[in-house]
């Protein structure tokens, strides 16, 4: 347990103040495993005091600087504040005292905000400038002041920002990089079955050309081939070279023969 106590400003005519009484007791009945419990308010003597549950582990400033917190870790961190800050204004709470030193990790990696401010904050925006400073001042003392997180913080205004779409963002981001190192085996896969495509590629164009060439070979065996050209005839019985017929040259023999 820890005591905290209350400032003569949370006191009217020596009594607790009603609308701080009303305040704390709303967070009193907040019963939220984000928010450190608030037991109740004491007073002894002059003295009325808060009493608070002891959150045992770091404080988130601590945690930020430890080497056992990844880049991931953090972010993962970040969005959990963000929501249990959103949770509270949703039910009409703005935190007010918003530090690395109120907001501690457990035992279980499980985010915790405690001391939450007695007095009368009422503009979210408050909360929301003290979430945004501290994230982006954790992420400098960390060395990651130009981090895509980093630059979205920056780009958020406080005005204007939607805690439920800046988790949405940095939920995204974690996503991302759970999955980034995932994509390494698919692109693998993607490739194997790019070569092995190309490969069944080759095969078949081998195979046809084989088919092909086989087939035009059955085709030419099958064909009948044409009639060989005579044999050229025997010298005796060729015309003579000077292109006379053979019955005139038998007529000329026979009128020599003639006696």
């Amino acid at each position: 347990m820890v005591l905290k106590t209350l400032d003569e400003d949370c006191l009217w005519k020596g009594q607790l103040h009603p609308n701080i009484k009303d305040r704390l007791g709303r967070v009193r009945e907040l019963a939220h495993s984000g928010v450190a419990n608030l037991y109740g308010v004491e007073r002894d003597a002059d003295l009325i005091y808060m009493a608070w549950e002891y959150v045992e582990g770091d404080r988130l400033e601590e945690r930020a600087r430890s080497s056992r917190c990844g880049r991931r870790d953090f972010m993962v961190l970040a969005r959990e504040l963000v929501l249990g800050v959103e949770m509270l204004h949703a039910r009409g709470i703005v935190h007010g005292a918003l530090k690395g030193s109120n907001v501690i990790v457990d035992a279980e990696g499980r985010l915790v905000m405690t001391h939450i401010s007695p007095l009368l904050y009422c503009e979210p925006s408050e909360d929301v400038q003290a979430l945004i400073g501290l994230l982006i001042d954790l992420l400098e003392e960390r060395g990651e002041g130009d981090s895509a997180l980093a630059r979205l913080l920056r780009e958020e205004e406080a005005e204007e920002v939607s805690l439920r779409r800046l988790a949405a963002k940095i939920g995204a981001m974690i996503e991302a990089r759970d999955t980034g190192p995932a994509e390494a085996p698919e692109r693998g896969q993607g490739r194997a079955i790019r070569k092995r495509s190309l490969a069944g590629a080759g095969a078949t164009a081998v195979v046809a050309v084989g088919l092909f060439f086989a087939l035009r070979h059955y085709g030419n065996a099958r064909t009948p081939k044409p009639p060989a050209p005579p044999e050229a005839a025997p010298a005796a019985m060729q015309a003579p070279a000077g292109g006379e017929s053979a019955s005139a040259a038998v007529a000329e023999w026979s009128r020599r023969a003639a006696p």
